[in-house]
């Protein structure tokens, strides 16, 4: 009797065993499991197409996000203007939705660019060690200990289409790269006072070559017709901006997972068949530490999107009549008394895209690390 209950047990414990799953359909269950990333994923979904699918139903709506008609100042919503008219008598909604269109570009470009240089940064860091491993995270402890958005106020602030004019790209190339150096290596020195005087130097000079090429590329991205002004430098130059000091972040995660991944076994036995070290990094070492530059990456994009409505706010992101998200905010302080929800549209679109890129890459964080424990699995 004892020997059929436990053959009836072992039977019911077979049946009810899950089918055999592949890694990334293991993500996708996991991941439905957090509501609120499926909410927020779904809400990312239809703003994203809002956005970038705006000038399929512009038409519709009038056709031009700057189109003035005084007639319409302050109009109430309607069916051919479900968010109004601002002060102009352009229709918001269009405004909101062309500004969406930059404000998600900057957030999902920067990002992607700054995960690809935390990824370097971090895996040559990891997996190489010694001195340059030293000064790598000497120069990325320097960045992490400098206030991002004071610093980003003064880049922003700054006119590089003049210094471009006036002194040439080169002169600017090399005053930009003099001050990457004097600014790493105190705040190298600073972070760590007792690593010796090469780590600080070594640091330093990483800074100003690392930091020449993207300038390099601006200034003469700015020295260019498209670049002399208008919505496309502004664009840029926000990007770059922003690059500079959001790349940190991943690169320690990257390299705490290239100093684990090096010590394995299969790494050992590539080294053993004399696999060369970009084979390694590139087959082995990346591709194993892609899921915390994932969620990384994703957490980034909503707090870039953060910043550049401040800088936009600020009026050093993009220009109007160009509309952002930040921009439309600033205008909008103006006309508070008038038209109070001209300051609330582009508010909540800024508090909807943050909070669902948070919520987003916390459910992938949870679906994608077997090590983190998902609460609405227990």
């Amino acid at each position: 009797m004892a020997e059929a209950e436990i053959n009836l047990s072992q039977t019911e414990t077979l049946q009810e065993a899950p089918e055999f799953e592949t890694f990334w359909q293991m993500v996708w269950r996991r991941f439905r499991k957090h509501r609120l990333a499926v909410w927020s994923s779904v809400g990312l979904i239809i703003l994203i197409l809002l956005a970038f699918g705006v000038p399929l139903i512009a038409p519709l709506m009038g056709g031009d996000p700057d189109y003035i008609d005084m007639r319409l100042k302050y109009g109430d919503i309607s069916m051919a203007h479900p968010f109004g008219n601002d002060e102009l008598g352009r229709d918001v909604f269009l405004r909101l939705m062309y500004g969406g269109r930059i404000s998600l570009t900057v957030g999902l470009l920067s990002a992607l660019a700054a995960s690809l240089i935390g990824t370097t940064v971090g895996v040559i860091a990891g997996y190489f060690g010694g001195i340059v491993d030293a000064a790598l995270m000497r120069f990325t402890d320097a960045m992490l200990s400098i206030p991002v958005l004071p610093l980003m106020i003064v880049f922003a602030a700054l006119d590089l289409r003049e210094i471009v004019k006036g002194q040439g790209i080169w002169v600017g190339l090399a005053v930009l790269m003099g001050f990457a150096f004097l600014l790493v290596t105190l705040g190298t020195w600073m972070a760590d006072r007792t690593a010796p005087a090469s780590t600080f130097i070594l640091s330093g000079l990483i800074a100003a070559l690392a930091g020449g090429v993207p300038m390099a590329g601006l200034l003469l991205f700015l020295g260019t017709d498209v670049g002399g002004g208008g919505t496309t430098a502004s664009v840029v130059q926000l990007i770059i901006i922003v690059v500079l000091f959001s790349w940190m972040t991943v690169a320690r995660l990257v390299r705490a997972a290239a100093l684990q991944i090096r010590e394995l076994d299969f790494v050992a036995a590539a080294k053993a068949f004399g696999a060369k070290p970009q084979e390694i990094i590139f087959r082995h070492i990346v591709p194993n530490a892609m899921a915390p530059i994932i969620v990384a990456a994703t957490l980034q994009v909503g707090s870039i999107i953060l910043y550049e409505s401040v800088l936009s706010f600020l009026g050093l992101g993009v220009k109007p009549p160009t509309a952002s998200w930040g921009n439309m905010l600033k205008n909008a302080l103006d006309y508070m008394t008038q038209a109070p929800l001209l300051a609330f549209w582009p508010g909540l679109f800024i508090l909807i895209a943050v909070v669902c890129f948070n919520f987003f890459g916390d459910g992938l964080r949870d679906a994608l690390d077997p090590h983190h424990v998902n609460q609405s699995e227990d």
